[in-house]
């Protein structure tokens, strides 16, 4: 799977539209489109993180050095390390994860 794949994925699998990750990242739904489609391919440093951070995954994970979908919901909440967790926070977490990896077994 290339990145722009990833990028696609991700964003339809959130129901957000081009012109919404346009908006967030501060570019032009064109540039979106160029990112999805490959034509695009070394996305710098300032733009990858901020799209991570849109698209709730990881750089690692657009970039392909994360492969494992479990890895990738397990990084999730890494991401946002500078925030403070509260328990419920982290709970509704750790349910998310087991929601996820019983979906995955069942399919």
């Amino acid at each position: 799977m290339t990145i722009g794949n990833r990028i696609k994925n991700r964003r339809k699998e959130l129901n957000l539209t081009v012109d919404e990750v346009a908006e967030k990242l501060n570019k032009n739904r064109a540039t979106i489109y160029r990112y999805e489609s490959d034509e695009i391919e070394n996305l710098p440093i300032t733009i990858l993180e901020p799209l991570a951070e849109i698209l709730n995954t990881t750089p690692a994970y657009l970039m392909g050095w994360e492969e494992n979908e479990d890895e990738k919901i397990n990084t999730i909440a890494a991401h946002h390390d500078d925030e403070d967790w509260t328990e419920e926070e982290l709970k509704e977490i750790d349910e998310f994860k087991k929601f996820v990896l019983s979906k995955r077994k069942n399919t």
